[in-house]
């Protein structure tokens, strides 16, 4: 929700620091020179609400001022929420008790990281609008943990920075023992412009200015005479030499500001965890050991002992899949829980996974019918935890995008990818162009974000090289560059591209712009792909899938389960009822087979009241069960007529299995539309499923004779 803040400080560099932050988050941001503009025009205002007030120092008075001046607005009944910053570390550890006994929100001290900074006044509203202790300290939490992979790669460049102005300076010397020699003047501009994004993004702002004009004059050099270059060369070094003072004083301000959230947020440099999976179990031993084998296999995991946690934690953490326990000291039926996240927005394609320590064929099948992609037995391994996240991520369908960053700097594209994971998308970053068409054949993204300038080859050209490939001819592309030129920007587009952000990148306008092209491809896709009343595939898409999945089965001699069904007397409930309560049934019988069977199974309009499923790796004897679960839930739903009655529905169905069933699709089809048939005449309400062609033709005899 969009919320006014007023940024109060005379320093127009920090309101604009922190304005362009909450701005970026879609907060409507006014920035003023001190407390009585603030008073005079909004806060005196009965028809002004006002919903955070950011109060920064040095303002006239200083704090001993600012701390009257908020002791009267107290007073006069105004409960603005405010946050303080202090002018530096010492000045807040001295205003400390003072603050807490003025109802402040939050404390800070300069400089502040905008980002994070932005973040923790996001998590403050986030508090305010849950108004429940669990989800603000789930909320809390995950601010935690991005806090810390963040800053820790603030530490580690702020460390190595130095080095790398060092090392300009080294191939700066080079250049001036010889003018012509374009090698060293090129090294000064790719090493210049990875340290203006970087450091840029990362909170060095003067560094990175001065980058950007090395950079340039890098660039203008070459089409320079001999002596007009010589003093360009001179510039050059006058300014990387108060870059490397202003970097030096810049990067121990940030040293000591990182020195004291360090205990608050205990940065840490771990390696990125391949997926985030949700473990449910009352066993807290339990939770304890999968926990450490998820350490070792580079899972994060998220624990629950009970339904409540778990839907809590599902509305905070962006989850790749769930392993929810069967065991009886649960006080929940792990198969309700199961349920229960997949009817969350966004979750109703979450894989799933049962852990059990009696393996009941009972529950093998409740499971089926669950959405169960893996069935595990207790107690489980390390390697059996690691390849059943694989085998779950790998299924992950149409819930959290995929994003490729290919950047040739590897701190600018692990800074990124912080930023982005941190919103529930998986990454991965790639820093050799040259290795991309075989990095997206493993890791399909949805959206590609490329740097222009890289060795070797451009981002425009790698950008035309998949424009001219089909399977990525409608990828979309953001380009990432310090070029920010009418020409460089037209060339972008020329090249393919769908939009570009101009570096260094404000953290909060890259997760706008990402999520805007994630967004509209998503939705192109599911127009093209998806039936609008249904939700479910249409015909083209699935037969494309369903060909996958034979393909698949024949190379690892491996069955599949095909049905079709049908929904008994539609055209009876459309005559009946109305053509818009036979909408409602389709639509209902839709998000029910959304809801059930595993991520992996395909789910297909196939055309009017007739749909298809498919099941990989299943044989109809186990899915002939999990369907008639289906069933008596769809007889069990509720619609109601145009005219306000109320009906009830079911479904037939024909179940075959591959390869003995039929070895091509056509057959497959033929012998389930034959077995819907068939449960058609024997009364309907029912799944048929014959285990051979004589049973077959013996129960269409007899029914002919009928």
């Amino acid at each position: 929700m969009v919320k006014k803040i007023i940024v109060v400080d005379p320093e127009i560099g920090f309101r604009k620091l922190i304005s362009s932050s909450l701005e970026g988050r879609g907060h409507n941001v006014i920035q003023l020179n001190n407390t009585l503009e603030c008073e005079r025009d909004f806060l005196e205002n009965p028809d002004v609400k006002t919903d955070l007030l950011i109060m920064g120092l040095p303002l006239p008075g200083g704090s001993g001022e600012v701390f009257r001046w908020i002791e009267s607005l107290r007073h006069k009944g105004n409960n603005v929420p405010i946050i303080y910053v202090a002018e530096n570390k010492d000045e807040l550890e001295e205003a400390r008790t003072r603050l807490a006994q003025l109802d402040i929100s939050m404390f800070s001290a300069k400089p502040v990281i905008p980002f994070i900074f932005g973040a923790q006044i996001e998590c403050q509203f986030s508090e305010d609008a849950n108004g429940g202790a669990t989800s603000a300290d789930l909320q809390k939490q995950k601010l935690k943990d991005f806090e810390a992979m963040f800053l820790a790669l603030v530490s580690k460049y702020a460390r190595v920075l130095p080095e790398k102005l060092s090392d300009i300076k080294k191939t700066l010397d080079k250049a001036k023992e010889n003018l012509s020699d374009t090698a060293a003047l090129d090294d000064i501009k790719s090493q210049s412009h990875k340290i203006k994004g970087t450091g840029g993004s990362l909170g060095f702002a003067k560094v990175a200015e001065h980058m950007a004009f090395i950079e340039l004059r890098a660039q203008e050099i070459v089409l320079l005479e001999m002596e007009a270059r010589q003093k360009a060369i001179g510039e050059i070094e006058e300014r990387l030499k108060v870059a490397l003072e202003e970097g030096k004083t810049e990067t121990e301000e940030v040293l000591a500001a990182l020195h004291s959230l360090n205990q608050e947020v205990g940065i840490d440099a771990r390696p990125q965890a391949m997926a985030r999976i949700m473990i449910i179990d009352a066993d807290k031993d339990f939770l304890k050991i999968v926990e450490a084998l998820g350490q070792e296999s580079l899972v994060e995991i998220i624990s629950a002992s009970n339904q409540k946690e778990a839907l809590a934690n599902a509305a905070v953490y962006p989850l790749d899949a769930a392993l929810i326990s069967l065991s009886s000291s649960m006080s929940e039926s792990g198969f309700e829980i199961a349920k229960q996240l997949r009817s969350l927005p966004e979750y109703d394609n979450l894989p799933l996974a049962f852990v059990s320590d009696e393996g009941l064929v009972k529950d093998r099948v409740e499971a089926a019918h669950a959405g169960a992609s893996l069935y595990l037995d207790k107690p489980f391994k390390s390697d059996s935890l690691e390849k059943a996240v694989q085998h779950l991520v790998a299924i992950r369908q149409g819930g959290r995008a995929r994003v490729l960053i290919t950047d040739d700097d590897e701190f600018f594209a692990n800074t990124i990818g912080v930023v982005l994971r941190n919103e529930g998308i998986i990454v991965k970053t790639l820093n050799d162009p040259s290795k991309i068409l075989e990095t997206m054949q493993e890791f399909p993204p949805d959206l590609l974000l490329l740097d222009v300038m890289m060795p070797g080859i451009t981002g425009f050209e790698v950008c035309r090289m998949l424009r001219q490939t089909p399977r990525w001819g409608d990828l979309p592309i953001i380009f990432l560059t310090g070029q920010t030129g009418v020409e460089a920007r037209l060339e972008a587009f020329r090249s393919g591209g769908d939009d570009y952000l101009p570096k260094p990148v404000v953290n909060e306008e890259l997760l706008t712009r990402v999520k805007v092209r994630l967004d509209r491809s998503r939705m192109l896709k599911e127009r093209s792909d998806k039936d609008t009343i249904t939700g479910l595939l249409l015909r083209r898409a699935f037969s494309e899938q369903l060909n996958a999945i034979l393909a698949e089965s024949e190379r690892i001699n491996q069955p599949f389960s095909l049905c079709l069904l049908d929904v008994d007397h539609f055209k009876k409930v459309n005559d009946t009822y109305g053509h818009l309560a036979g909408d409602k049934v389709l639509a209902g019988f839709g998000q029910l087979l959304l809801r059930r069977f595993r991520v992996d199974d395909l789910r297909g309009r196939w055309g009017g009241e007739e749909f298809v499923l498919a099941f990989r790796r299943e044989r109809k004897e186990v899915i002939h069960k999990a369907i008639e679960r289906v069933l008596e839930e769809f007889r069990e739903i509720e619609f109601t007529g145009d005219e306000g009655q109320i009906f009830h529905c079911s479904f037939s169905g024909g179940l075959v299995t591959f390869p003995e069933d039929g070895s091509t699709i056509f057959e497959l089809l033929q012998k389930a539309d034959q077995r819907l048939y068939v449960a058609k005449k024997a009364g309907r309400n029912r799944i048929i499923f014959q285990s051979n062609d004589n049973d077959l033709e013996e129960d269409l005899e007899k029914l002919s004779a009928h």
